[in-house]
């Protein structure tokens, strides 16, 4: 059958209109976006306030602020040792007794040769008082009541001198009770029952701990950066939590061969976790900031100059300026301003990501 002109036409229409079908449908499938990139949960973080510090990092070692060597005075045997080594003292409190029967026979003796003294002294008094009285009336020459008169002014010196020797004799007997000179631990004791405690040697070694010093060296370019007043956070071996300590001096001498300056940190240590000689680590805090978004420093581009970051807003990726409120170099971390908590930030520059991209999340950290 031959084909009519209507059916010609028909087929001419239909394959046009396959034909316009088919390129629409290869036009769009060139310009179809990309599909998103999944970001992991280590991509991102959310942003979240928390304090900030730019510390001056230091070494140093734990002194006793306030310590006391406790030696004899005189030479004698101990009878009696009441304190050992570890113990806590208080001022005034028993360490030790010397042997004191010698002492206390010579205290007797110079109290007795006092009273001696006293009553010559009385009776050169009352025979001067009436060679006086003669010597007035003219009875007798002036060299006679002189003679007097000179006598008694050598009891005056004798009993003086007897004074002296008394309260030597006391002090001396006082120095058989040795006692703590402060508040503090005894960290060394020398000396046993029955040992013969020698004069001026060191028998008790005592140091207060409730406030102790930190002597810390740092750097001589560093050290104009100081003040006193400065607060600063350290650690020692062995105790997981930090302790706070404040700056009260700094030598203004460096010293030799290494060219770095002492500076002296306080510390309370009311509590006594603290002892003197631990090695301690930290940091002078030279800045802070307490209500800023805290994020790390790879998270932050171009800090010296226009800083940004890149956030997660509706499934894409955007450039937001920051302003940098504190640089934190030694902690790796920066407090910015214009980013809120809660937004999700990239964590670092991620290649091949870049703003404007359609993302999505595992998860964020």
């Amino acid at each position: 059958m031959k084909p009519t002109p209507f059916l010609l036409i028909l087929s001419l229409l239909v394959l046009t209109a396959c034909n316009e079908s088919s390129s629409s449908a290869a036009k769009e499938e060139g310009t179809k976006a990309p599909p998103a990139r999944e970001l992991a949960a280590g991509d991102v973080l959310v942003a979240k306030v928390a304090p900030l510090a730019d510390t001056l990092a230091f070494t140093g070692t734990l002194n006793a602020l306030d310590s006391s060597t406790v030696a004899a005075e005189v030479e004698a045997v101990v009878r009696e040792v009441a304190v050992r080594e570890g113990e806590r003292v208080r001022r005034g409190q028993l360490l030790a007794r010397l042997d004191n029967e010698t002492l206390a026979q010579s205290v007797a003796e110079q109290e007795a040769q006092l009273a001696n003294s006293r009553a010559r002294l009385g009776l050169a008094r009352v025979k001067r008082d009436k060679q006086r009285e003669l010597y007035d009336r003219g009875f007798i020459s002036r060299l006679a009541f002189e003679e007097v008169e000179s006598d008694f002014q050598v009891r005056v010196g004798e009993l003086k001198a007897q004074e002296a020797q008394l309260a030597r004799a006391r002090k001396s007997l006082g120095d058989t009770r040795l006692s703590a000179p402060i508040d503090g631990v005894v960290y060394q004791r020398a000396i046993n029952p029955g040992e013969l405690a020698q004069r001026n040697t060191p028998l008790f070694r005592i140091a207060d701990l409730s406030v102790l010093e930190l002597a810390a060296s740092v750097p001589a370019r560093l050290v104009g950066k100081l003040h006193v007043g400065q607060h600063a956070r350290f650690s020692v071996e062995g105790l997981a939590e930090e302790f706070d300590a404040e700056l009260v001096r700094l030598n203004p001498v460096a010293a030799g061969g290494t060219r770095s300056f002492t500076v002296y940190l306080r510390v309370a240590n009311r509590d006594g976790r603290l002892s003197a000689g631990q090695f301690a680590k930290g940091g002078i805090v030279l800045n802070e900031v307490a209500d800023a978004v805290s994020l790390p420093l790879a998270a932050l581009h171009d800090p010296g100059s226009k800083p940004w970051v890149l956030l997660v807003e509706h499934g894409r990726i955007v450039k937001r300026p920051v302003s940098v409120r504190l640089l934190a170099e030694g902690a790796g971390r920066a407090a910015v301003g214009g980013v809120k908590p809660g937004e999700t930030l990239l964590a670092a520059n991620l290649l091949g990501v870049n703003p404007g991209d359609a993302v999505t999340l595992a998860g964020a950290r």
